[in-house]
């Protein structure tokens, strides 16, 4: 095994000309973009997720639409920095299942995604600091991975439930976390599912004319 002396692998952080702004309060968001090896601050976005009418939209366009509105919102406050929002949605034939309301909507999602193939969508929307002709002011994109669930018994269910975890997560579950356990497989990018696609985040940065890697 090489050891590597801390003060190497701090040298070789990217270098971005901006400060760096995640527009969530998701530890999901938070982990991902910090396995990236970059100094970045967290802002909550002053966003009501429910007070926008999307039924007319189909997923993607509403992961990109509330991506936007998230980073738009702290962009306002912070016009220096590059803005980075993203949101995640599960559908299931044709139906949206956002972060249950309690246990009971998470045993009513858990028991419809069981057995079956749901689609994640994550969208993510960069804005940047400087207004430049050869590029636009903000990049916006989405992402659907396809996920297989095993069947599950309502006991099985309720004792993912009993663990806390689905409470806050779009679908009631996280793939990331005991819900790894109820994933047969998935195609498609697998940070998608946890909340943030790092290959998407990369293409955007590169629209608007950043890297985010060395």
């Amino acid at each position: 095994m090489i050891e590597i002396e801390p003060d190497t692998f701090q040298n070789q952080r990217p270098k971005l000309a901006h400060p760096l702004v995640l527009a969530s309060s998701s530890p999901r968001r938070r982990e991902l973009l910090g396995s990236l090896a970059l100094d970045f601050e967290v802002i909550k976005p002053d966003v009501d997720e429910e007070g926008f009418e999307l039924s007319h939209l189909v997923p993607a366009d509403v992961v990109k639409f509330l991506s936007r509105a998230k980073a738009q919102e702290v962009f306002k406050y912070r016009t220096d920095a590059l803005v980075i929002g993203s949101d995640t949605i599960v559908v299931l034939d044709g139906e949206v299942f956002g972060k249950p309301k309690n246990e009971t909507d998470a045993f009513r999602m858990l028991s419809a995604l069981q057995g079956a193939m749901h689609e994640v969508y994550s969208g993510i929307t960069v804005f940047h600091p400087q207004d430049r002709a050869e590029y636009p002011p903000f990049a916006s994109d989405a992402l659907c991975t396809k996920v297989h669930m095993r069947p599950l018994t309502p006991d099985e269910i309720h004792a993912y439930i009993a663990t806390g975890e689905p409470m806050d997560k779009a679908g009631a579950y996280a793939i990331q976390g005991y819900g790894s356990t109820l994933i047969e497989r998935i195609d498609g990018c697998y940070f998608n599912v946890v909340g943030m696609s790092l290959y998407l985040l990369e293409r955007l940065f590169e629209q608007l004319g950043e890297k985010l890697m060395l």
